[in-house]
């Protein structure tokens, strides 16, 4: 069946200003959430956050989830989510250690991270955790690219759902297999089933994130704006010195390509390099190249790749397992992650200021967007 409606991508839509605003300042807008965090979750990638890292994302008001790789086994992520820190686990690891009757992890924050977010056995191991757990367990489910498929989210008891199939940097799922639906339609389309869901008497309804495709501050603010109530993102975040992801130094051999081995680290914007001081921890070889004070670092790449490509199979699983449906890509680092937050942050309250909303609950969802796609006019109003 062929359905006969246009749908639109964060590039095809864009945000109108409030008619008049009596925000004078930005400075007015809070675009943290009451726990102190922006709404912006690290996605469980092992090339963007791993369990040495991932403070940095909290100290920063980033929401980190703990990959399920080798190298971050299940007894260490069961570890962490019994601390309260976000971890993923496959569906199987779920029902071998939040579902059974005895023994059961009923305290936590689990993503249960796999592909297909419209499989039944999922919701169904979802609904059998949430009646032993209840609120002491929070669950996150997904993917899913069905706005209707939110309604099921719903009656499993699931507290964050995971929007998006194919849209990720490093997925390749819907150039093989044609499953998507455009983020931009996928998050105003599933914002208004909750909208219904509310109106209807609904009091507790799952939080939506839109997870995968998110190029630049901009998408970020455009999904707020649509109703997401947090973003996921992967890339972006690779793109900062301080991710996991191997490191490949522009200016030295590999075995002095460590990100410990500097401090100060500052990237040039306009020469397109980093700069730094060699650290107290740096080996003799370094120190004896280069007298003390600030040196050239050069550029600096990182690897990255979707968990479900040959790379991230080998990191899951220590073998390639299926055929792939994720890439492998090699991107500049470009900034920390305290500046990458700085200016999240502040482009994100003067989206606020623009549209009149003081804070980040009224903002999202609370805006007018606007289709400008070349294809079509049209409008989605919130």
């Amino acid at each position: 069946m062929l359905i006969e409606s246009l749908k639109y991508s964060y590039r095809d839509v864009t945000i109108v200003p409030a008619l008049i605003s009596d925000i004078d300042s930005r400075s007015e807008c809070n675009p943290f959430y009451k726990d102190g965090n922006l709404p912006i979750f690290a996605s469980p990638m092992d090339s963007v956050v791993d369990l040495n890292m991932y403070g940095e994302y909290e100290k920063n008001n980033i929401i980190p989830i703990i990959p399920r790789t080798k190298n971050n086994p299940i007894e260490d992520r069961i570890q962490k989510c019994k601390e309260g820190v976000w971890v993923a686990v496959s569906l199987k690891e779920f029902e071998q250690y939040f579902v059974p009757l005895q023994g059961a992890i009923c305290e936590g924050k689990v993503l249960i991270d796999i592909a297909n977010g419209h499989m039944k056995k999922l919701y169904d191991l979802v609904r059998r955790a949430k009646q032993k757990c209840g609120d002491l367990l929070q669950i996150m489910v997904g993917n899913i690219a069905n706005p209707e498929t939110y309604r099921e989210v719903v009656k499993s008891g699931a507290d964050y759902v995971r929007l998006g199939i194919g849209a990720g940097n490093g997925c390749i799922t819907t150039s093989n297999t044609s499953i998507h639906y455009p983020m931009a339609s996928l998050i105003a389309e599933t914002y208004k089933v909750k909208r219904q869901l509310m109106a209807n008497g609904y009091k507790k309804l799952p939080k939506i994130i839109a997870d995968g495709g998110i190029r630049n501050y901009s998408d970020v603010i455009k999904a707020l704006a649509l109703g997401a109530d947090y973003v996921m993102i992967g890339s972006l975040f690779a793109r900062t010195i301080e991710s996991p992801g191997k490191k490949i130094f522009n200016n030295f051999r590999d075995r002095d390509a460590e990100v410990t081995n500097f401090e100060d680290l500052h990237y040039d914007w306009d020469r397109k390099v980093w700069t730094g001081k060699l650290s107290a921890s740096a080996p003799k070889r370094l120190k004896d190249r280069f007298i003390p004070g600030t040196i050239d670092i050069g550029e600096i790449y990182v690897k990255f790749y979707g968990m479900a490509s040959k790379d991230g199979q080998v990191a899951m699983n220590g073998a390639k397992t299926t055929t792939s449906e994720g890439i492998t890509k090699v991107l500049t680092v470009e900034y920390t992650i305290a500046g990458w937050v700085e200016n999240m942050r502040d482009y994100l309250k003067s989206a606020m200021s623009y549209t009149g909303h003081r804070t980040l609950e009224e903002f999202i969802g609370g805006c007018d967007v606007v289709v400008c796609s070349p294809i079509a006019e049209g409008s989605i109003n919130k």
